[in-house]
This record gives structure tokens, C-alpha cells and sequence, in this order.
């Protein structure tokens, strides 16, 4: 009978435990979203600084920590960018002749939410470009290479109806500026300004390097142009100047080169051989190409000649993307003797002098013969061809 009791009064006591727990579970609370929302423009060109501050009626929780949850829409990537932080500020890159799409929430996690996360509804912020000038007035074509890490050259090409006598200047900017400046040194066509010349000194690799093309015109306002890009990406190498051939006993033939003294190491380098072999009267009998690492690639020797040229550019180990340099001469085996190629040119181009000389001349003498039988009524059974410029005169 004690034993039941006893028995009772615990299971009593655990629930009235749990009823008590129950009771004071924490309630759920309301999460309010950022407010001032603000976009500004520094005047780094598309850079632009996003701000907010804390909800009022979160101001005094202390027992739950509390992020922001940043979204906005990348318009080089098509696509949403998200960022969770704790600031209440962040930087990012947009294009501004594209509409600027923010959005942010506040995001709640502790003790004040039973260590789950709560999140706020998004505040949206949407800004229009600020877009003035005809559309067809926005420079063309324009485009940078990185030349040998050297120096980057950046054209465009004028408006389909930008207006004669207008003016057009490059600003540019990076992270290590205070402010964006004006185009150190421009390219000049016919005396109009088409591009831009930057020296290595100027170009931080692996970071946004944005540029704004605007004009001046004294008839209509012109369309601005924005471009965002990282020179790393830009790079075209100089080109292969020393490709060797080296053939083996076994029938091998070895083939490697020299890189040019320049800024790119050869780890960052990839290398695209062009191979082709000839028959003994020069027809091309056939051609391949390979992309390699390494600065070495073996063949099979043929009978007849091989020739081949290199060319490089950056791998995607060090860059997302960049320009195949321009190709190396041609290598052949068995060598050459220098000036071959251009020899045969002048030969076949000799040869093609001779017979059409002959042809000219023949229809000359033709001509000339037919003209003095004509005149004189009689035939001339041989008739050399100075004797028929005699008789052509005669005839005159």
C-alpha cells in the first residue's frame, strides 16, 4: 500500500513539473526588419555603399544574437547575391546603367527564440539608372588587354549617333584610390580620342577595376557607358620567339621552346601547338593541334617535313580567362635554309611574270601579223618579232 502511494506522489510531481515547463517556454516574438535603408553612391563607379540600422523594437535584447541577412541582384552574374553579416553596412558592386535591387531582413537566434532562427520580412529598395542620352550615342565595342602584364590598353569605338565635335573621357577607379581620376593617357585616331593607356603600376590584379567612358557635347547630352573588370583577366603574353627540334634514333622528334622575358610566370602559362607535316612539292598533308603544360611535346618523326608553332595564354589556374598571344613563326624539320618560304614566293611569282610576258607577247605578234597581211594583201611566211614591228610601223 505504501509503494502505491509512494508511486502516486511521483507521478504527480512529474507532471506537475512538465505543466511548469510548459508555462514558461519563452513566447515567440515579433522580428522587425532593418530600418533606414539607404544606397549611396561614392563615386567609385558603380561601387556603392548599402546602410541600415537595427529595428527600435529590438534595440534592448540581449539574450538572442541578431544578424542581417543582405540580398542584391548581381547584374553581371544574373543573379542574387547573398550576404549574412552583423554590420549594418556593406560595399558592393553594381552596374549602374542597370536598375539597383537591394533587399535585407533581420535574422534572430538564442536564447529569446528557443535557439531557433526567427527572420524578419525583407525590406526592398529599388533604384532606376540614371540613364540620360540617347542609347545610340553610348560608345561601341569597347574591350582591354593586359599586354604582357605590362601595359593595358583600353578602346572603344564612337556612338552609331554621337555627334561630331563632342569630347569623350575615361574615368577609372580601384580599391587602393580615395577618388576616381581621369585616363592618364589617351589613344588618339584622326585626332578623336579612342582609348585609354594604363601602366602596370596602376592596375591591382584580383580586384574590381570599374571605368566610366561619359562625353561632353555642346548640341545633346551623350550616353555614359560603366565597365567593371579585373586585369588578371586581360592578359595577352608576348609572343614564342625560340621554338627547337630535336630528333632522336628512335624516330622521336622533341619539340620545346623559350618563353619571352616578360611578367607571367611559366606556371601560368598554357601553350597550344600547331603541327603540320608536308609532302616532298610542299602540299600540306596534314595538321593538328594540341594544348598543353608543359614546354615540351614528343612526336613521331615522318618521312617527310614537319613544321610547327607555338603559341600561349593564361591558365585558368590564375585567371578565369584571357587572349591566346599571337603564334610563333613556323619550325620546321629537316631545317629549312632561312628564307625558304619567302623564296618560293618570288620564285612562283617569277614564274607567273614569265608566262603571262609570253602570253602578251603572242597575242602581240598575232595582232601585228594580222594588221601588215591585211594591209599589204600578201602572206608573210615567217616573220620574226622585230621584223613584225618593222612591218607595223611600214604599216602606219
Amino acid at each position: 500500500m505504501l509503494k502505491s502511494k509512494t508511486l502516486w506522489w511521483l507521478t504527480a510531481i512529474l507532471m506537475l513539473i512538465s505543466d511548469w515547463s510548459q508555462c514558461i517556454k519563452p513566447q515567440e516574438i515579433a522580428v522587425d526588419p532593418p530600418e533606414n535603408v539607404g544606397v549611396d553612391d561614392l563615386g567609385h563607379l558603380g561601387q556603392l555603399n548599402i546602410h541600415w540600422t537595427s529595428p527600435v523594437s529590438l534595440t534592448n535584447l540581449t539574450d538572442c544574437s541578431m544578424r542581417y541577412h543582405l540580398e542584391y541582384f548581381n547584374t553581371y552574374q544574373n543573379r542574387w547575391t547573398v550576404i549574412r553579416t552583423v554590420r549594418t553596412w556593406y560595399r558592393a558592386q553594381f552596374d549602374l546603367e542597370e536598375v539597383v535591387r537591394v533587399r535585407i531582413s533581420t535574422v534572430l537566434k538564442g536564447a529569446c527564440t528557443n535557439s531557433t532562427e526567427l527572420k524578419s520580412p525583407f525590406t526592398e529598395m529599388v533604384l532606376p539608372p540614371n540613364n540620360t542620352g540617347p542609347v545610340d550615342t553610348r560608345v561601341q565595342g569597347f574591350g582591354c588587354v593586359f599586354y604582357q602584364k605590362e601595359v593595358m590598353e583600353c578602346t572603344w569605338e564612337t556612338g552609331l549617333e554621337e555627334p561630331a565635335h563632342s569630347k569623350r573621357s575615361l574615368y577609372f577607379w580601384h580599391q587602393e584610390m580615395e577618388q576616381a581620376e581621369e585616363c592618364p593617357q589617351y589613344i588618339h585616331s584622326n585626332g578623336v580620342r579612342t582609348g585609354c593607356t594604363f601602366t602596370r603600376e596602376s592596375l591591382p590584379e584580383f580586384s574590381a577595376f570599374n571605368i566610366c567612358v561619359n562625353s561632353s557635347s555642346p548640341k545633346v547630352a551623350l550616353r555614359s557607358a560603366f565597365f567593371s573588370l579585373q586585369v588578371q583577366n586581360h592578359v595577352k603574353p608576348a609572343a614564342i620567339e625560340a621554338v627547337h627540334l630535336e630528333a632522336g634514333l628512335d624516330r622521336r622528334l622533341q619539340v620545346h621552346w623559350d618563353l619571352p622575358h616578360e611578367s607571367i610566370p611559366s606556371h601560368c602559362q598554357e601553350y597550344e601547338v600547331e603541327s603540320r607535316e608536308e609532302g616532298v612539292g610542299g602540299q600540306q598533308l596534314l595538321k593538328q593541334r594540341n594544348v598543353t603544360r608543359e614546354m615540351t611535346l614528343t612526336f613521331l618523326s615522318m618521312d617527310g617535313a614537319q613544321c610547327f608553332r607555338v603559341r600561349s595564354r593564361v591558365h585558368h589556374y590564375c585567371a578565369d580567362r584571357g587572349f591566346w598571344s599571337d603564334w610563333s613563326h613556323w619550325f620546321c624539320h629537316p631545317e629549312r635554309p632561312p628564307g625558304f618560304e619567302s623564296d618560293a614566293v618570288v620564285v612562283c611569282a617569277l614564274v607567273i611574270v614569265v608566262i603571262i610576258s609570253m602570253v602578251v607577247l603572242s597575242l602581240c605578234g598575232l595582232a601585228l601579223w594580222t594588221k601588215c597581211k591585211g594591209r599589204e594583201g600578201k602572206t608573210m611566211h615567217f616573220c620574226p618579232l622585230h621584223k613584225l614591228m618593222e612591218s607595223e610601223s611600214h604599216c602606219l
